[in-house]
């Protein structure tokens, strides 16, 4: 079994007036994308954040922690354009990757031009709730035991030592995709990990996998240390999961794994809606 292992950021909608005091990268490439590889954005603790492939849209949900449904008045080029990129710090800040994405939306507003506003909507989503009715939690969540009080200020050698330990410093996040060969085609299993996460945070987190916005309406305050695996669903034709025939959606492994579950309603959400964005100048 091979694993993939990269940090996840997960960035909240809060403050989205694309504030000009926003830090931002010491340098950065961008130029038109030919790649036919897969659209991947991966911020690093090391300071530098690269994107294959990527179109102005998924940067924008990256940078905002948004789904498709939150984006408002997009022109068609945001998908249809594709970029690479290459940006950087001299000086990794510390708190780990989450750091840079204040520097995306610096990114978007200096080379993008990009002006935009936040409003509220009402639109499809999942409430995030409790699975079971006495409010039980899952085998694999519990209180932390991670030091969120110096979080934001992690050094660079703490990150790579939690890369090699396997579970993130408070805040971060890691997603570990375990792959294997087999005769039907390439098992697949993802694997979830996060150190000092609220509720509404892991809601957030679940926004990408579920393509729909998640709020939390657990009530439940505090900090946790979470863990769950599942399949990727739909299953891909030929790909199989490591778990088997039946293993779990992500909807089944919240159940089980955490004692929490998605239901979908018609919930008010944040949303960002685009005023304008230009082409990017290259380099």
């Amino acid at each position: 079994m091979r694993p993939h292992l990269w940090l996840v950021v997960c960035a909240l909608l809060a403050g989205t007036g694309l504030a000009a005091q926003e830090p931002a990268f010491d340098v950065a490439s961008i130029r038109p994308s030919q790649s036919t590889q897969p659209s991947d954005i991966r911020p690093t603790p090391w300071g530098r954040l690269t994107a294959t492939n990527a179109t102005a849209r998924s940067l924008i949900l990256r940078a905002y922690g948004l789904v498709d449904a939150q984006l408002i008045g997009a022109p068609a080029w945001l998908d249809a354009e594709h970029f690479e990129i290459d940006a950087r710090v001299a000086t990794a800040p510390p708190g780990g990757p989450e750091a840079l994405i204040p520097m995306v939306r610096t990114l978007l507003v200096e080379r993008f031009k990009l002006k935009a506003h936040s409003e509220t909507r009402e639109l499809p989503a999942y409430a995030l709730t409790f699975a079971r009715r006495d409010r039980q939690l899952g085998p694999q969540i519990r209180s932390t035991q991670a030091d969120c009080t110096k979080a934001s200020t992690l050094t660079q050698d703490e990150v790579r030592a939690a890369v090699r330990d396997g579970w993130p410093q408070c805040g971060m996040a890691f997603v570990v995709n375990f792959s294997t060969a087999s005769p039907n085609g390439t098992n697949i299993k993802t694997r979830f990990r996060r150190s000092g996460i609220t509720l509404p945070d892991l809601a957030i987190a679940l926004q990408p996998p579920m393509d729909r916005p998640v709020v939390d309406q657990t009530g439940l305050d505090g900090r946790f240390d979470v863990e769950y695996s599942y399949a990727p669903q739909p299953p891909t034709p030929g790909v199989e999961s490591a778990f088997g025939p039946d293993a779990p959606a992500l909807t089944v492994a919240l159940e089980e794994q955490l004692g929490l579950k998605l239901e979908s309603r018609r919930l008010t959400v944040p949303v960002l809606v685009i005023d304008s964005i230009d082409r990017p100048t290259e380099n």
